[in-house]
């Protein structure tokens, strides 16, 4: 099994599973009467306010967890064309969940949003953060309600609610809410200054360089390159692939900084790298091919308030 998305038409559609399973991923109450317009929240006519739709974020994502005592890990997207799309993430190892998170990234980028926002269930220490889907036991120490949202202005919050459970209810602790600087707890980061996803095919701006030129280790790389290319005459082709991408500041995104939002990883695209994987700043990259999102469409079965509390499809790993 593959980690995947699901992206839901409809607001926060995928967002909690009800305790005792009568549905996975319901529609939080507190925002279907006023806000549902034919399975999605219409905002297009009207302009992106961050106060009020945090608010409303927060107040629905606190109630489906007090009502459900879980929450599914989703992220939402506010566009001017759309509205509101739920993206509801499922994974089954830790590699399926980077993935799962990574193709959430992508979609989000893809659509030029004024905003996405996470919501999660997880447990922190320290810098570790574990996130929980629907159903898994977590650790009732250092236990979270993680929301988070972020502005194309670059308006961004993120709250933390301590969870309290007993025997028979759920109650949430004093939150600490973060207004500026990094929410080191949402891997998304800032996909506006900072939009590049692992595989992204990138290019250095002009007039910049992986490695200056006049440099020794430029001399010392094509140097060794032209050693095993006299050596190595059936790879011959690789090694001059390397050097063609070198000169032309081709490089394939490895991943993001983890203690940096705005710097990237990146490692040559060929199997041949004396490199390794060097780390600049995002300003100096610009997108050559980048690397769409595999988030299959679930739309609700109809437009009525049941079909919205109805089970949600599952979505069968590719």
């Amino acid at each position: 099994m593959a980690g995947i998305t699901a992206k839901m038409g409809g607001l926060y559609a995928a967002m909690g599973a009800r305790r005792h399973g009568t549905a996975d991923g319901a529609l939080p109450r507190g925002f279907r009467r006023a806000r549902l317009c034919r399975g999605r929240t219409d905002v297009a006519d009207q302009e992106f306010n961050f106060e009020a739709e945090f608010a409303l974020l927060d107040i629905g994502a606190t109630s489906s967890m007090l009502r459900a005592g879980c929450i599914r890990p989703s992220v939402l997207v506010f566009t001017e064309s759309a509205g509101v799309e739920a993206i509801a993430l499922d994974w089954t190892d830790e590699e399926s969940r980077l993935r799962a998170l990574e193709d959430a990234r992508r979609y989000a980028r893809s659509v030029g949003p004024a905003a996405y926002a996470l919501i999660a269930h997880v447990t922190r220490n320290g810098t570790a953060v574990a996130y929980h889907l629907p159903g898994a036991t977590a650790s009732p120490a250092n236990e979270f309600l993680a929301v988070a949202m972020f502005a194309v202005d670059g308006a961004s919050r993120g709250v933390l609610y301590p969870l309290r459970r007993s025997v028979e209810t759920l109650s949430f602790g004093m939150p600490t809410v973060v207004d500026a600087g990094s929410i080191d707890w949402c891997p998304l980061g800032d996909i506006w200054a900072n939009p590049y996803c692992s595989g992204d095919l990138v290019r250095f701006l002009p007039r910049e360089r992986a490695v200056d030129p006049s440099s020794p280790l430029w001399t010392a790389i094509v140097e060794l390159t032209r050693m095993r290319i006299h050596d190595d005459q059936p790879n011959a082709e690789e090694y001059m692939a390397f050097l063609d991408d070198l000169r032309n500041g081709l490089f394939i995104v490895a991943g993001r900084h983890p203690h940096d939002p705005h710097a990237v990883l990146l490692k040559p695209r060929t199997i041949y790298n004396p490199l390794g994987t060097i780390t600049v700043a995002a300003s100096r990259i610009l997108m050559a091919d980048p690397v769409p999102a595999d988030v299959e469409q679930i739309s609700p079965a109809s437009d009525s308030h049941d079909a919205h509390d109805a089970r949600a499809q599952k979505v069968a790993a590719r």
